[in-house]
């Protein structure tokens, strides 16, 4: 059987994301048809992800456009985040102060809140960095949002200085900085990995606060959200449009 030259997913801006359905698709002239025929027949106004080969893409300009990579700078050194923790020395109760108002998004499972603090930049490389944190060594530290194309979106920090007392005083990256938490206060738990993006919350400017995971996905906010809306407004600027990012997609550990 032929290979399709493109997929079509359907209800990818699905908040839900309850139903979805793949269907061939071949290009004839200007249109995109059913690979077995005919036309593709769904609504006015239906909004899908065509899925295809770099290599099949006719115009040079549009190939960089999609696959360039940028980044941009979110958060600054110095600015707190929270870390969301389930630490059980309680049996369940909350331990230390919790913020206020609490967040929409709490973690199942969380019990405390420990603050961290974006640091410096590093002085050189690590031996074995994070695929692009080699990249940032500025003069100032901070919290990067980098993007591929459409298909990529990611979090970049500088390094992390810990709670007062930690035995290490800084961490090297968000995901270190976790770990270290986790092993202090999470210590039913086998592993102490977690994904940072929504684990760790950040503080807009109408004082609450918010996963980082709102940040990488670039939820469509509400209206006094203005660091969130500010972010992706520029980067919209800049790109000429704004990349949607389903949960999960591009998150790490």
């Amino acid at each position: 059987m032929a290979k399709a030259d493109a997929t079509v997913t359907d209800n990818f801006f699905d908040p839900l994301w309850t139903e979805k359905v793949t269907v061939p698709v071949k290009r004839v002239g200007d249109t995109w048809e059913f690979f077995y025929g005919g036309d593709v027949p769904v609504k006015e106004g239906t909004l899908g992800v065509l899925t295809f080969s770099l290599e099949r893409i006719a115009d040079e300009k549009f190939r960089e456009r999609v696959t360039t990579e940028k980044a941009f700078k979110v958060l600054d050194e110095g600015t707190p985040l929270l870390v969301a923790l389930s630490d059980r020395t309680k049996q369940g109760g909350q331990i230390g102060p919790w913020p206020k108002p609490y967040p929409l998004s709490v973690p199942p499972g969380t019990t405390r809140w420990e603050t961290v603090v974006i640091g410096p930049p590093r002085e050189k490389p690590a031996k074995h960095p994070e695929p692009g944190q080699q990249e940032l060594l500025p003069e100032r530290g901070g919290l990067w949002l980098k993007l591929k194309g459409l298909e990529k979106c990611e979090l970049l920090t500088s390094t992390v200085l810990m709670p007062k007392g930690f035995q290490e005083p800084t961490a090297i990256s968000l995901n270190h900085a976790f770990t270290l938490l986790s092993r202090e206060h999470e210590k039913h738990r086998i592993s102490n990995t977690g994904n940072v993006y929504t684990r760790v919350f950040y503080q807009d400017r109408d004082k609450c606060w918010y996963p980082l995971d709102d940040l990488r996905r670039g939820v469509q906010a509400k209206a006094e959200r203005t660091l969130l809306n500010k972010i992706w407004a520029d980067i919209e600027k800049t790109l000429g449009w704004r990349p949607v990012f389903t949960t999960g997609k591009g998150a790490r550990k």
